[in-house]
């Protein structure tokens, strides 16, 4: 049995984040990762700025576009296009910026062991002992950064997040294509119940796809292959699917010595589906914490604290953003499109320019000027997880 302080599990940008992080506190640490890397991982693979500060040394190779028009359209095909001087998001591909991530952690002193997975996790008495398909290991601290569907969680029972739904492509394009999206990306509202369908351009590939909170209420795979049709007229694609893990009520992301980051801990947008941001400070802020604790003894509770105070606010005002929009979404589709500034109100707050509560207060104040489409929401509303 080979013996760490800490082992994280999961190489997405949580896991190797809080790998690398250990590693530079002078933590020994060991990053399990199950799949061969780089690994195919769907994801839009957009990262607003705030993000590009968690990241390590060299990041800017990974960038490879830098959207600076948001197109947003309604369920009549009307659209308006916000644009900005400044990209407001930077797009990645996410498999080799994962790689990049996990090849960071291991500069650092990260033991890196891919295509190892994590069968069994145990924990005992001051040890967690961890059974893979190739070894064991004794740790002190886990960070289970494994996925929504991670078999952490089930291990010490730690409460799963909600899970909505989406499938998206890659899909290479010719020149018209290729130019129509070089500096746009392109949302599509009021047509899929609880969520959106998307356009995000990476060089000569546009990564298209279809999400919904509620994936029960419509035919998600068909409305797929019917959006790709749409938008480069062919649906022959190859489809990735993923869960996209959310939650109405705060967890505390911490089970005796694990700590759960990332999609494993759902905190995850409720309203705009963006995680990666979420993923990154996640990783940064477990290790902070185990840090503490292994130098000065700190409870581990305290990164539960600091994930409540940081995140929770802003997923809190995400989800009433959702219960306000997505039940009318057709209606509102149309009032984004004819009001640029709620559009630049929101792309702000993608930005963490703008609290998310400033957006809401200006959707709310829409909606109490409209008794009758007030009355209708009231009757419709329901969270997406109900």
């Amino acid at each position: 049995m080979k013996s760490y302080m800490a082992a994280v599990i999961g190489a997405g940008p949580a896991g190797a984040t809080a790998a690398r992080r250990l590693a530079e506190a002078g933590i020994s640490v060991i990053l399990l990762e199950k799949a061969r890397m780089p690994r195919v991982k769907p994801c839009g693979g957009a990262l607003t700025h705030r993000a590009l500060g968690l990241l390590p040394d060299g990041y800017q190779a990974q960038l490879k576009s830098h959207p600076t028009d948001w197109t947003f359209q309604g369920r009549r095909g009307q659209a308006v296009t916000v644009i900005r001087t400044d990209p407001y998001c930077h797009v990645v591909e996410r498999q080799f910026f994962d790689l990049f991530l996990s090849e960071a952690a291991e500069r650092a002193g990260a033991a890196v062991h891919d295509q190892e997975a994590v069968v069994r996790l145990s924990v005992g008495s001051g040890a967690v002992t961890l059974d893979t398909d190739h070894d064991q290991y004794n740790v002190r601290y886990v960070v289970a950064a494994d996925g929504a569907h991670g078999m952490a969680a089930r291990a010490v029972r730690f409460p799963r997040p909600l899970n909505g739904a989406a499938i998206e492509a890659e899909v290479p394009v010719d020149q018209s294509l290729r130019d129509r999206y070089r500096r746009r990306v392109e949302i599509h509202v009021g047509s899929y119940p609880w969520g959106y369908a998307w356009v995000i351009p990476r060089h000569d590939i546009l990564n298209i796809g279809v999400g919904s909170f509620r994936p029960h209420t419509f035919p998600l795979k068909r409305r797929f292959f019917e959006f790709v049709e749409a938008i480069t007229g062919t649906a022959d694609v190859r489809p990735l699917a993923y869960p996209l893990p959310y939650r109405l009520r705060f967890v505390a992301p911490v089970a005796g010595p694990v700590l759960f980051a990332g999609d494993a801990a759902g905190y995850m947008d409720a309203f705009s589906a963006e995680g990666i941001y979420s993923a990154l400070r996640s990783g940064h802020l477990a290790a902070q914490a185990i840090t503490a604790a292994a130098e000065s003894g700190h409870p581990l509770s305290q990164y539960s604290s600091a994930l409540y105070e940081e995140f929770w606010p802003s997923l809190k005002s995400a989800i009433k953003m959702g219960l306000l929009f997505y039940p009318l979404a057709g209606y509102w589709s149309d009032v984004f499109t004819q009001s640029p500034d709620l559009l630049s109100d929101y792309l702000d707050v993608a930005m963490g320019a703008l609290p998310y509560n400033e957006l809401r207060r200006h959707t709310e104040m829409r909606l109490l000027k409209n008794p009758q489409l007030l009355t209708a929401h009231r009757q419709h509303r329901r969270g997406p997880g109900q």
